[in-house]
């Protein structure tokens, strides 16, 4: 489990740094749905499969979903900061994410929407909003990725899962799918025996970029699909390094969800001043 870190301090300095993290998480999407969200066993096996399954087949057994509330224990690390936090999710695919991220399990700290179309946040104390184009938002975070990128992260599946196979390599247990698109680079290594994605590597030495996730403590979910309900993400976009780990308690697909998000009037809209 994550636990407590003493250096741990609300609000977050700036908005950049809650975009930071709602977003480089692609956007802290996590939220708690309305209706409770059942706890789900994580120590049930999943099922092995076929040995022999051809590259493309593993990448068709990407997570079916179309909506989806979760909630996890966060950590998160930059060069300025060192945070717990919680974070809640509520997701529908294509749409919009909906995200909470909560201090110490007691105070929601802020509360942020993502759309294809736009990006919006408002912080607690202070009272303090923030609403900005989608294009704005990505400037803002340094993060140039498609609006399903982002739930494909929360999701669990490939970032890039629309690209032919560029080459595919066995290893004992594992194999190591490789796709290519535009300039970026992603390898996935899967697990043989069960079918599951154990990383996924994805660089673009055009962007200076490099992104690292790993993923463990499957466990199945609605419709039995196997969910990795750990997440250990490591980022380096342009010299900068991010750290975030994920450790879901909770997750559920298909349930009805609640994604509304309004700015009260007495909150203070701000500007952004990018670097």
């Amino acid at each position: 489990m994550i636990k407590n870190n003493p250096r741990l301090s609300f609000p977050f300095r700036t908005f950049r740094s809650v975009a930071t993290v709602i977003a480089t998480l692609l956007l802290l999407i996590i939220v708690q749905s309305c209706s409770p969200a059942k706890k789900v066993a994580t120590t049930e096996p999943v099922k092995p499969v076929n040995t022999e399954k051809k590259p493309e087949e593993y990448l068709s057994q990407a997570i079916s979903w179309n909506s989806f509330s979760g909630k996890a224990d966060m950590h998160f690390e930059n060069k300025d900061q060192n945070q717990d936090f919680t974070g809640n999710l509520r997701m529908r695919k294509d749409k919009d994410i909906w995200a909470s991220v909560v201090a110490l399990g007691i105070a929601e700290v802020a509360r942020a929407s993502i759309t294809p179309d736009s990006l919006r946040a408002m912080i607690r104390i202070g009272k303090k909003a923030y609403a900005l184009s989608y294009k704005e938002g990505l400037e803002l975070i340094q993060a140039q990725v498609e609006f399903p990128v982002l739930q494909n992260l929360f999701i669990g599946n490939p970032l890039i899962s629309n690209a032919p196979v560029k080459a595919a390599e066995t290893k004992d247990s594992l194999i190591m799918i490789t796709l290519v698109k535009d300039d970026f680079t992603e390898v996935l290594t899967f697990n043989k025996r069960t079918g599951t994605l154990q990383e996924l590597q994805l660089n673009s030495d055009q962007r200076n970029f490099k992104c690292n996730i790993r993923y463990e403590k499957y466990g199945p979910i609605t419709g039995q699909q196997p969910f990795a309900f750990n997440r250990y993400i490591m980022i380096s976009n342009k010299g900068d390094e991010i750290k975030l780990n994920m450790e879901f308690n909770k997750a559920e697909l298909d349930v009805p969800v609640e994604t509304s998000f309004s700015i009260p009037d007495s909150y203070e809209r701000m500007s952004i001043k990018k670097k």
